[in-house]
C-alpha cells in the first residue's frame, strides 16, 4: 500500500509480521511494518504516523473493530534524494476478554486484520491528512502458535487459569494440555474426552479410590438436603465426570459423538477450575 502527499507517493508500506505478547493483566498485539521511503529530488515531504484503526474478520464474516494501534515510538517519514527503509511497529493492547472474543470469532479458522493508518503530512501545499490501509492474513496454525508463545494457552481466555499439577509431566498436566490444544484446533469431541480423563485422575487423587464419582452422585440423589458444603462441592466433581463420560462410549451405548464449541468450552473451563481448586487444598 502507498502513502501519498499532494498525490505524490512518498512510501510503500506493508505488514511484515504480527506478534502477540503477554503483559501484566493483558496482551499486546504488535504489527511489525516494513516501509520503503521513495527517493525524491524535489522539496522534502514529511509524514508523521499517529497510529491505525484495527479491524478483524474471520473467513467471509463481517469485520469487527478491535481498537487503535499506536507506534511503540513516534516515527516520521521524510523523503530525500535517496530511497530508504524503516521497520516501525504499531501496538494494540488487548484485554483477556477481547482475546476470548477473538477466539470465539475465529472458531476453527483463520484471522484477517486490516489497519487503517492515519497521520499528518506536509508538502508544497502545507499540512494534510494522510491515510493508508494495510492488511495481513494469519492462518489458524500461526495464530495458535502465537497464543502458545504468549502464554495465552495457560489461560482459557475467560481469565480461568489452566492450572497444572506441580509435576509438569503428570497425566493430569498432559491431558489438560491436550484438551486445550484440541479445543484450539476445533476438535471438541476429543477435547471433552481429554477432560474426562483428567477428571478421572483428579478425582482418584482427591477421593482416594478408582470408582469415586458414583457414591458422590448417589449421596446427591438420596440425601441432598443433608449434605454439608464439602459434600456438595464433591458432587460437582462427580457431575462433571458423569457429563463427560459419554465421550468414551459409542452412540449405541448411550455415548455422544459430537460436542459444540460452547459445550467443550464449558467442560474445559470447569475441569481447569477444579484442577486449580485441587491445588488450593
Amino acid at each position: 500500500m502507498s502513502l501519498t502527499i499532494n498525490s505524490l507517493i512518498i512510501a510503500e508500506a506493508r505488514i511484515q509480521g504480527v506478534t502477540l505478547r503477554s503483559v501484566l493483566g493483558a496482551y499486546e498485539l504488535i504489527f511489525g511494518l516494513y516501509l520503503t521511503v521513495n527517493a525524491h529530488e524535489e522539496a522534502v515531504r514529511r509524514a508523521s504516523i499517529m497510529g491505525a484503526r484495527v479491524t478483524v474478520k474471520a473467513g467471509a464474516g463481517k469485520s469487527h473493530a478491535l481498537g487503535f494501534a499506536r507506534p511503540e515510538t513516534p516515527f516520521e517519514i521524510i523523503t530525500n534524494k535517496f530511497a530508504s527503509t524503516m521497520t516501525p511497529a504499531l501496538t494494540l493492547t488487548l484485554q483477556p476478554g477481547q482475546l476470548a472474543a477473538l477466539e470465539e470469532l475465529r472458531g476453527t479458522g483463520d484471522l484477517d486484520f486490516e489497519l487503517l493508518a492515519s497521520g499528518i503530512g506536509s508538502g508544497q501545499h502545507g499540512l494534510e491528512q494522510v491515510q493508508d490501509t494495510w492488511r495481513v492474513h494469519i492462518p489458524r496454525s500461526d495464530w495458535i502458535r502465537k497464543l502458545r508463545e504468549a502464554g495465552a494457552r495457560n489461560v482459557l481466555l475467560l481469565e480461568v487459569p489452566l492450572s497444572l499439577p506441580a509435576e509438569a509431566d503428570s497425566s493430569i498436566a498432559r491431558e489438560l494440555r491436550r484438551a486445550e490444544e484440541q479445543f484450539r484446533n476445533g476438535d471438541y469431541y476429543a477435547c471433552v474426552g481429554s477432560c474426562r480423563t483428567a477428571m478421572q485422575e483428579l478425582g482418584h487423587r482427591k477421593f482416594g479410590k478408582k470408582s469415586w464419582a458414583g457414591p458422590l452422585l448417589s449421596r446427591l440423589a438420596s440425601a441432598r438436603d443433608e449434605m454439608e458444603k464439602d459434600e456438595r462441592e464433591a458432587a460437582l466433581w462427580g457431575a462433571l465426570r458423569h457429563y463427560t463420560h459419554q465421550a468414551h462410549h459409542a452412540e449405541g451405548e448411550g455415548g455422544v459423538s459430537a460436542y459444540t464449541r460452547s459445550e467443550a468450552q464449558l467442560i474445559l473451563t470447569l475441569t481447569a477450575s477444579l484442577a486449580a481448586r485441587a491445588q488450593a487444598f
